[in-house]
């Protein structure tokens, strides 16, 4: 009998590791859930619906993209137009 003793206990034991981690599991899930749906409603009160969120965010990568290109062009076009000046005074 004292073995049936040990191992009822351990597995009284284990049984309540196992419950204790299913609430925690259960608590971050439900901060998780929360975190998302205030994400959504972030992103619904920014006029993004969050379902095409990826959409969206594709088309800033490109818009991002088109202004740094822009401003290379327009940083080569300054250093261009100064060149003749910098030579002048041997900079």
């Amino acid at each position: 009998m004292p073995d049936l003793d040990t191992r009822l206990k351990d597995a009284v034991r284990r049984r309540d590791q196992v419950a204790d981690t299913v609430k925690r599991i259960e608590g971050r899930l439900e901060a998780a859930r929360q975190a998302l749906a205030e994400a959504e409603a972030d992103c619904r009160s920014r006029n993004i619906d969050p379902d095409t969120i990826d959409t969206y965010v594709t088309q800033l990568e490109a818009k991002y993209a088109n202004l740094v290109t822009a401003l290379e062009r327009d940083v080569a076009a300054a250093e261009a137009a100064l060149a003749p000046y910098l030579k002048e005074i041997g900079s």
